[in-house]
């Protein structure tokens, strides 16, 4: 009865409060870090409204030959990258959840094949490096938004936080190495659509989830270490 009292107790202490670093935390760490992997190599295939490039370059020519909605549209191939990234901010908080989401991007940078396209240096100069480096961003952010209070209102709050702090700075990003790189203005806008379009609402509503279910997740997690 009083190992139960106690279980109930630790379960909520910690569905409250963010871990300290330990050994324990360190170890959740590095499986979120395994999250964001495992989460970046498992697409969900979702319906998405599809705009090519030539839609902004020729836009009459484009839409007069659109003559239904399945010319438009497509199975997407969602990548749920961004909502675990919020899940990781929500469970561990600011501190931990930066240092989990640096050892992604250290280890990516460092050659291992883990970004969507590959990985290496040269990766800084690809167009979607920005999206990689929102997540500092949004896991600082979204720890300390839940970091005062857990409710749903805090929880939507940070999750539009989260979610459009990643994208402006990797739609920011990506115009600047567009730019450099000597692409039309109309290339840079489909770019934009293609990685920041209809996938924010996506973003949006996985993202809340995500954030929902970490504290729960925190709790469990930290119950079976003790």
């Amino acid at each position: 009865m009083i190992k139960r009292l106690l279980k109930k107790i630790t379960y909520f202490r910690c569905m409250d409060n963010y871990p300290e670093f330990n050994l324990g935390s360190f170890l959740v760490a590095l499986f979120c870090t395994f999250l964001i992997i495992i989460a970046t190599f498992t697409p969900l295939k979702l319906w998405i409204l599809s705009i090519p490039n030539d839609a902004f370059v020729h836009p009459i020519d484009f839409f007069s030959q659109v003559k239904s909605i399945a010319d438009i549209t497509l199975r997407y191939l969602y990548i749920p990258q961004i909502p675990a990234v919020l899940f990781i901010a929500a469970m561990l908080g600011p501190r931990i959840g930066l240092f989990s989401v640096s050892i992604y991007i250290i280890a990516g940078l460092a050659g291992l094949p883990i970004f969507a396209s590959g990985g290496g240096i040269q990766y800084a100069t690809h167009i979607v490096f920005g999206y990689i480096l929102g997540y500092f961003i949004a896991v600082y952010l979204v720890g300390n938004i839940l970091t005062v209070k857990m409710n749903l209102v805090s929880m939507f709050k940070a999750t539009l936080v989260g979610v459009f702090s990643v994208h402006l700075i990797g739609i920011v990003y990506l115009t600047i190495v567009m730019l450099l790189q000597q692409n039309s203005i109309f290339s840079v806008f489909g770019w934009i659509w293609a990685y920041s379009g209809i996938q924010i609402l996506y973003d949006i509503g996985i993202g809340f989830i995500a954030i929902a279910l970490a504290r729960p997740a925190r709790a469990i997690f930290w119950m079976a270490m003790d």
